[in-house]
């Protein structure tokens, strides 16, 4: 696959998935529309360059990862988001010890 247009559209719905967002929270963080969003995961649409920039900063992801044909970041990204999800437990659940008791 060659296609940087197809990969655009593949990569941004993957590492949408990734970090749990819906396109409607994708569209809003990035200061577009969920249509635009959409459009581009089917591959209707193409971005403009200040709008990949801002998709790419909404994902937390380098533009040149829009780009790739590999799965090397996607796993980083996805282990960040466990490990995240791992230490914000961690610390609820001390709050609520120290909260309640």
């Amino acid at each position: 696959m060659n296609d940087c247009r197809l990969l655009l559209a593949q990569n941004i719905k993957k590492y949408r998935k990734i970090m749990g967002l819906s396109q409607m929270a994708l569209a809003e963080a990035a200061g577009c529309s969920t249509t635009l969003i959409g459009n581009i995961e089917i591959n209707r649409r193409f971005p403009s360059p200040k709008n990949i920039n801002r998709i790419a900063i909404a994902l937390g992801v380098d533009v040149k990862d829009l780009f790739a044909n590999d799965e090397p970041e996607s796993m980083k990204v996805m282990a960040a988001k466990q490990d995240l999800k791992a230490r914000f437990g961690e610390l609820m659940s001390k709050a609520i010890d120290e909260l309640f008791g």
